[in-house]
């Protein structure tokens, strides 16, 4: 049995993080102040930065800045949310290499397989990079400049609590700002300036057919070399970005569009565009729990990790108790996808540890 431990008491919270880990810096322009609520902006954006920090383990630093209504580089309007980032320029052979040597799971390995020996558009120089993704990639010659910017629109309601995303009427913030720093870290498209990023590599309308025509309909997510359409795109380009979802019935924080009383989740295979990117996942790692003491007495443990991953909630009010001896409350719940939640209703006010264990 693998064994992952946190532990915590009524009164003491110990937060344990993998030793490598990825770090977003955030710096917060000026223009948060004119947020009705900065703080609450500022706490929400944070928990979306804390998901990638927990969801991939390369050691590098990245920096963002977080803008609030038409300032910086969005005085032209923000639909809802936009990014800017760096890129630069790289070779086919260069990227290819680079993605080679961050395999760290099935899905890289399979969309690694599947790469063309050779340029798929053919001169091997139309080809830029994220910053951020350089970083990761461990590129050379890359400017200390900052990684980023995202901005939001101040004319849209939104709900800001991690613990209610799905309001009526609001527009869950955390989501959109998932899909703005995913888009930073390199999860986009500029083949309609007629250059390429890595994330290009992996957009197909058929089994072995890879597309690089960004007016493509019926193009898709796949990394099996096409055999598998796990996510179709958004491929009108003249009112969306096409390297976000086609919307569904199942709200995701990927979608091109967005809409109110929908939490915006981050799902699986949103957490795989990364991964095949040079993110690498951490497998089952060491949770680091966050504990609540709502007024009902309950206690309320979330934490995140592997989607899909299983673990048993145990108890004991002495620390110095054999691992046989814990006693099991029970099996998190997951929703969204590798972010999981325990409710202990059976908590009283004496101290009480915690032990998360896998399987």
């Amino acid at each position: 049995m693998k064994k992952i431990v946190c532990l915590a008491s009524l009164w003491l919270f110990l937060f344990l993080r993998p030793a490598a880990a990825l770090t977003i810096q955030v710096t917060y322009d000026p223009s948060i102040t004119n947020a009705a609520n900065p703080a609450e902006v500022k706490a929400a954006f944070g928990t979306a930065v804390q998901l990638f920090e927990d969801l991939y383990t390369n050691k590098t630093t990245l920096n963002i800045t977080m803008y609030w209504g038409p300032s910086g580089p969005f005085t032209g309007g923000i639909g809802l949310g936009r990014s800017e980032f760096e890129l630069v320029f790289s070779t086919y052979s260069e990227i290819t290499n680079a993605l080679r040597a961050h395999r760290a799971s099935a899905e890289d390995t399979n969309s690694v397989a599947s790469l063309p020996a050779v340029d798929p558009i053919g001169n091997g120089t139309n080809w830029l990079v994220p910053l951020a993704e350089a970083r990761v990639l461990n590129m050379s010659d890359l400017p200390p400049d900052e990684d980023g910017e995202v901005g939001f629109a101040t004319n849209v309601t939104y709900t800001f609590d991690p613990n209610n995303r799905s309001v009526p009427g609001k527009i869950d913030f955390i989501g959109v700002a998932e899909h703005e720093i995913s888009e930073v870290l390199g999860r986009c498209s500029f083949s309609l300036q007629s250059y390429y990023v890595p994330y290009d590599l992996f957009r197909f309308t058929n089994n072995g057919a890879r597309s690089f025509d960004p007016g493509a309909t019926n193009a898709y997510f796949s990394v099996n070399n096409g055999a598998t359409a796990l996510k179709f795109f958004y491929t009108n380009a003249a009112f969306g970005d096409i390297q976000d979802w086609l919307s569904s019935a199942t709200p995701d924080a990927y979608d091109a569009f967005s809409s109110s009383g929908h939490l915006l989740p981050v799902s699986t295979v949103d957490i795989t565009t990364l991964d095949v990117l040079g993110y690498n996942g951490p497998g089952v790692l060491r949770p680091r729990l966050f504990l609540t003491n709502p007024t009902d007495g309950t206690i309320q443990i979330r934490f995140v990790n592997t989607p899909g991953s299983g673990f048993t909630v145990l108890e004991s009010t002495n620390l110095s108790t054999p691992a046989a001896n814990w006693t099991a409350l029970g099996n998190p719940t997951e929703n969204p996808a590798g972010q999981f939640q325990f409710t202990d209703t059976t908590a009283t006010n004496q101290q009480r540890f915690y032990e998360v264990r896998s399987p």
